[in-house]
């Protein structure tokens, strides 16, 4: 199953309750922090329809049963031992969370402010800004149970087994039963055998997650950051203008995106781009996105890629851009240097860099390309990746790390190059949303051509269209159990708050 952490990063569950940051793990849902097991993963979006009974079954049957970071953290401490005694079975652990968007908060809690201003407005009005594709305040590209404003919360149930996954959904929902009306479900999995633990680009995915004081032992090369960061309640939380609620103690904001991939799309336009540019086709892979496929990161291995370092994790995350100021090791604009960029900042990586980062818990989904696909270069079932993250300012964190870094051409440009002109980096070429040019939507990235370990050779790759297109999103609350046992089921039910 895959996971966030390891039990070599983890500290015992009793030593993280206890020691300096005092995590409360039996009240901080399992997803926020370390990530449940999963195979398999099944959204469940809804709407609330009976506020009443909702609140009942919500306090009485559900919240109990939420799945919580100590269970998560045991469980992968059993997975360890397990697989050390030569086990290879799965085993069977369900994983259940639940999130709340704004306009569920306000069923529950009428009145309800969570002083965070993209939670309030949700996802559909920061599209734009994003640089989603929009038309009169609309998002074009996405599925529309997502692009209307009737998703109240959402089921993560993670599992070994898509069976398994789907009988604790229906056994959910007839606990629901009509209180709820379901908007739209999806499931997702882990990609198969060789190509376990990658997205479908084919990339290793989910190396550089930042660690959490007072629950992780850091790999080399790790931040380790506090715990406010990304649940309420710690040392490092987000200050904020508004009175935030008690109860938001140990809730997480949760950015949902569904993220529709083109990968024979891809594939074929690194090819005729590598041509064109006289370099090999994986290189330009490995420059577009600053790993090699392995995990392997540009700035430790450059020019070849090395499956040692991409499965290693105490050095495929040891690294940071400090040596390469001049881009000749990794290009400014590659994805990993644009959604993290470590010691690029002046420096100042505890002011500029480690307030935005995020905790990412997604999931593929889809089928692998197939032949035929391949054939025609031309994405015939959809395919992608369920992006999911967790913080405590979505506007700081995640949309900063979209707006301000993958989407902005002019990161990093104080920046020269050897010969004293200057750096036009321009967007991410994996995840960038250019919003400005009209349909096309065409972006540039600087330097797809090595210059290392010498060199002065100017180049910009054009890129015509999107690849990775956005198709649905949603901005979630994530309570703590106590909050779905108390505050959130025994508030007042006012009748005009929650009218749909």
């Amino acid at each position: 199953m895959t996971h966030a952490m390891t039990p070599h990063q983890l500290l015992d569950c009793s030593i993280a309750s206890s020691g300096a940051s005092g995590l409360e793990l039996d009240e901080i849902q399992g997803d926020v922090l370390i990530g449940m097991q999963k195979n398999v993963e099944r959204f469940i979006f809804f709407r609330i329809e009976d506020v009443a009974t909702f609140k009942t079954r919500l306090r009485s049957h559900l919240a109990p049963q939420m799945t919580t970071t100590r269970t998560v953290c045991s469980r992968e401490f059993q997975l360890f031992e397990y697989k050390n005694q030569g086990k290879t079975d799965l085993l069977p652990m369900i994983g259940v969370n639940m999130g709340f968007t704004n306009r569920g908060i306000e069923k529950l809690v009428p009145g309800a402010r969570l002083g965070d201003a993209s939670f309030d407005a949700g996802a559909v009005a920061r599209a734009a800004s994003l640089g989603d594709p929009v038309e009169r305040s609309k998002p074009t590209t996405w599925l529309k149970p997502f692009s209307g404003s009737s998703i109240d919360g959402v089921f993560l149930i993670t599992g070994e087994l898509q069976s398994a996954v789907d009988d604790e959904a229906d056994r959910l929902t007839r606990i629901l039963n009509s209180a709820i009306r379901v908007i739209y479900n999806e499931s997702g999995a882990v990609r198969p055998e060789l190509n376990r633990g990658h997205e479908h680009f084919g990339w290793r995915d989910g190396i550089s997650q930042p660690g959490i004081a007072g629950l992780t032992q850091p790999y080399p090369g790790q931040r380790l950051l506090d715990p406010g960061r990304f649940v309420f309640g710690y040392p490092g939380e987000p200050p904020s203008s508004d009175p935030r609620p008690a109860w938001i103690r140990n809730g997480s904001f949760m950015v949902f995106r569904r993220l529709k991939q083109l990968v024979p799309e891809f594939e074929q336009y690194l090819l005729t781009q590598a041509h064109s540019l006289g370099v090999d086709p994986v290189l330009l892979g490995a420059r577009l996105v600053g790993r090699w496929k392995t995990g392997a990161p540009l700035d430790l291995t450059p020019t070849q890629d090395d499956v040692t370092v991409g499965a290693d994790p105490q050095r495929n995350n040891h690294f940071d851009f400090s040596d390469d100021l001049a881009q000749r090791r990794c290009p400014f604009g590659a994805h990993v240097r644009k959604t993290n960029p470590r010691e690029d900042l002046s420096g100042r990586q505890d002011t500029l860099v480690d307030p935005h980062r995020i905790i990412r818990a997604g999931i593929p989904f889809g089928g692998d390309v197939t032949q035929p696909e391949r054939a025609l270069h031309s994405t015939q079932q959809e395919r992608g990746l369920m992006f999911v993250c967790y913080q405590t300012s979505i506007a700081n964190q995640f949309e900063f790390v979209q707006t301000q870094w993958a989407n902005n051409p002019a990161f990093l440009s104080d920046r020269r190059h050897a010969d004293g002109s200057a750096v036009q980096v321009g967007f991410d070429p994996i995840i960038g949303q250019n919003a400005d040019s009209g349909q096309t939507r065409a972006r540039t990235m600087d330097e797809p051509l090595p210059n290392y370990p010498h060199g002065n050779v100017r180049s910009s790759l054009h890129q015509p269209n999107d690849f990775v297109v956005p198709t649905g999103g949603a901005y979630f609350f994530m309570p703590s159990i106590s909050a779905m046992k108390k505050e959130l089921t025994t508030a007042d039910f006012d009748p005009s708050a929650a009218t749909s």
